[in-house]
């Protein structure tokens, strides 16, 4: 047989139906890709938020183990920041020949919103006993709006609210 009676004998898709199974694609996407690209930002958002928590129970122990004061500053740019330092000064400012543990840069679309602990300020420090000396919280959000609050409370409990 030939091709084209092939074709005439009805097998394949018509132009019809193939415009169908396109249009539902393209509705189907329409209504899952905005929801996968908020989830996304959600996502973003509670990583860097869950990693700040690491970071600051790191920066805790580290003071412990150093026998040292673990400062940690936060930094609202674009992008936004935080570092981890030892600061022997307690002064919350890093100043030269103080090691740095960790830099962090947030990932793009997740901004720290406010960073505030006691005394108006955007830092704080862990003791060489791991207590905080100052109480408070930081604030992040991400480009949709969503934020989420990581709390530093006076003894030095984490939560996530």
């Amino acid at each position: 047989e030939s091709y084209r009676t092939k074709r005439l004998d009805g097998s394949g898709f018509s132009l019809i139906e193939l415009v169908g199974v396109i249009a539902m694609v393209a509705i189907i996407s329409a209504i899952a890709i905005p929801n996968m690209i908020g989830w996304r930002g959600e996502r973003q958002l509670r990583g860097a938020v869950n990693n700040l928590l690491g970071n600051l129970q790191l920066a805790r122990m580290q003071a412990i183990r150093e026998a040292e004061t673990v400062s940690i500053l936060f930094a609202a740019g674009n992008p936004a920041t935080y570092s981890i330092f030892v600061d022997p000064n307690k002064n919350g400012s890093q100043d030269a020949g103080e090691r740095t543990l960790r830099d962090v840069t947030l990932p793009r679309g997740v901004a720290i919103q406010a960073a505030s602990f006691s005394g108006g300020v955007a830092w704080m420090n862990y003791n060489t006993k791991g207590m905080p000396d100052k109480f408070g919280s930081v604030t992040m959000r991400n480009s949709a709006g969503t934020q989420l609050k990581l709390v530093v409370n006076k003894i030095g409990r984490l939560r996530i609210e």
